[in-house]
């Protein structure tokens, strides 16, 4: 199968990669760990499939195309507007406002109010990031494909001599505390 990058895709992927794969995933999947400067917002459409079972299930397409998402970033402006308009709206309309109206207008005056301050306070603070410093150390003592299990994974249950791949299971273990020592003797 053959996937074609475009638009802003290009800077991290050549125009068309040739990828040998049965799933338009594994194919994505391939292709994405091979690349180490992606960054960690990028994502993708695939033109023709919508879901994920559609990118999951086996496909013989000679041709598969891959566009960048339109995602939005900042929306501050627009909230400052929007917020404005309310206010806009809510003096104009508080002359004409009865009993019931005066709590609509003044409930229009402060959501717009709450909107401009929101946008003009977005405009001066970063987006988060999240530091990878944070994370506990992984274990290493087990495989990382088979370091840890979600909860509610099926266990798997044989009986006779079958080879089936498991699932470690640790409830409240940590790596850095490990005790040594001589078995059957007491850790130290």
């Amino acid at each position: 199968m053959r996937l074609v990058f475009h638009g802003s895709l290009r800077e991290y992927f050549p125009a068309s990669v040739n990828m040998n794969a049965r799933t338009v995933a594994d194919a994505l999947e391939g292709v994405a760990s091979q690349v180490t400067n992606l960054p960690p917002h990028l994502t993708v459409e695939v033109v023709g499939y919508d879901t994920d079972e559609a990118l999951f299930a086996p496909s013989d397409v000679d041709e598969v195309h891959i566009v960048p998402s339109m995602y939005g970033g900042g929306g501050k402006f627009f909230g400052i507007i929007l917020g404005g308009l309310m206010i806009a709206a809510a003096v104009v309309f508080a002359p004409a406002a009865g009993v019931f109206a005066s709590a609509l207008t003044s409930s229009l005056f402060v959501s717009g109010a709450l909107m401009v301050v929101q946008g003009v306070v977005g405009l001066f603070m970063k987006a988060p990031t999240i530091s990878k410093a944070e994370d506990p150390p992984a274990s290493k003592y087990l495989g990382i494909s088979q370091n840890t299990t979600a909860q509610g994974t099926p266990i798997t249950l044989a009986c006779g001599r079958i080879n089936l791949s498991g699932h470690w299971l640790s409830l409240q273990s940590d790596a850095d505390k490990l005790s040594f020592g001589v078995y059957p003797a007491t850790p130290t």
